[in-house]
C-alpha cells in the first residue's frame, strides 16, 4: 500500500466536540483521503455521487450569479460543475486540506485559459472565511457542513458573505428525526465506511468517522431550523438512498 493512504490517528484521540480538535482531526483525515478521493466518492455512494452533484447544480437558479464560493471544495469536482454552469461567474473554492487543494490546483492547470482566469482555489476555514461582507451570490458545499468545527459559526459566516436573497446549497449525509431510523441509518453509513477504509486505508476509523459525524450533526428537520435561525428560508429539502444523503438549497432573507 502506498504509505500515503496510511492514517495512524485514532478518533477516540480526538474531542470531536471541541472546534479545535475536530478543525485538526478533519486537517490530517483528508490528506490520506485526497489520494483515493474520485475513487471512494463513487464506492461509498454507490456510484451515485456524481449524479447528486448534478441535481445540485441544475436545481440552482440560472440567472444572476456572479461570484460563487464552494465550501470544502476537495479537489474541486463540484467547482468545475459550477464553473461549467455559470460561465461568467468568477468561482472561488476553498478548503482546509493542502493535499486537496493541491489536486484540485493541478486540476486547473490543464484547464483552458479563460476558465483560469475565473476559477481560484485557496487554503482556509469556513468558519473564518477570508472575504468581503455581502460578497458572493451563491454558495456551496458538497459534504462540507457536516465537518465544520462549529456550524452555528459556519453558517452565520455564510449568511454573512451572501448577498441579500443570495442562495447556498448543500449535499451532505443526512439522518432521520425519528430515533430508531437514525440509529439503522447512522449504523448502516457505519458498517459501509468502515469497511472501505480497512479495504483502502488500512484503518476503519477513516471513514467511520463520517456515521460519528453525523451523529453529532443535526437531523434533517433541526438542520432545517438552524437555517432558519441562521437568516435562510428553506428552498429545498430532498433525499436520496433512503434519506441517508440530502441536498438542501435556501435563501438569504432579504
Amino acid at each position: 500500500m502506498d504509505e500515503k493512504r496510511r492514517f495512524q490517528y485514532r478518533l477516540r484521540d480526538f474531542n470531536l466536540s471541541d472546534p479545535v480538535a475536530k478543525r485538526d482531526y478533519n486537517k490530517k483525515l483528508f490528506s490520506p483521503v485526497a489520494e483515493v478521493y474520485p475513487l471512494v466518492t463513487r464506492l461509498l455512494s454507490f456510484g451515485r455521487d456524481a449524479a447528486w452533484k448534478r441535481k445540485l447544480v441544475d436545481g440552482l437558479t440560472e440567472g444572476g450569479v456572479e461570484r460563487i464560493l464552494d465550501l470544502a471544495c476537495g479537489p474541486g469536482d463540484l467547482t468545475f460543475r459550477l464553473a461549467a454552469r455559470y460561465s461568467r461567474a468568477e468561482i472561488v473554492g476553498i478548503d482546509l486540506n493542502p493535499q486537496m487543494l493541491s489536486r484540485a490546483l493541478a486540476s486547473l492547470e490543464v484547464a483552458d485559459e479563460e476558465l483560469q482566469e475565473r476559477v481560484s482555489f485557496i487554503e482556509g476555514d469556513m468558519n473564518q472565511l477570508p472575504f468581503e461582507d455581502a460578497g458572493f451570490d451563491l454558495i456551496t458545499g458538497g459534504y462540507a457542513l457536516r465537518n465544520s468545527p462549529d456550524l452555528k459559526r459556519s453558517l452565520n459566516e455564510i449568511s454573512r458573505m451572501l448577498k441579500p436573497g443570495g442562495r447556498a446549497a448543500f449535499l451532505d449525509f443526512s439522518r432521520s428525526s425519528r430515533r430508531d431510523l437514525s440509529r439503522i441509518q447512522t449504523g448502516l453509513i457505519a458498517f459501509w465506511g468502515r469497511l472501505w477504509g480497512r479495504l483502502l486505508h488500512r484503518n476503519p476509523e477513516v471513514y467511520g468517522y463520517i456515521a460519528e459525524s453525523l451523529k453529532a450533526f443535526p437531523d434533517a428537520a433541526a438542520f432545517n431550523k438552524m437555517l432558519g435561525e441562521a437568516g435562510f428560508d428553506l428552498l429545498l429539502s430532498r433525499g436520496y438512498m433512503f434519506g441517508m444523503l440530502r441536498i438542501t438549497m435556501v435563501i438569504k432573507r432579504t
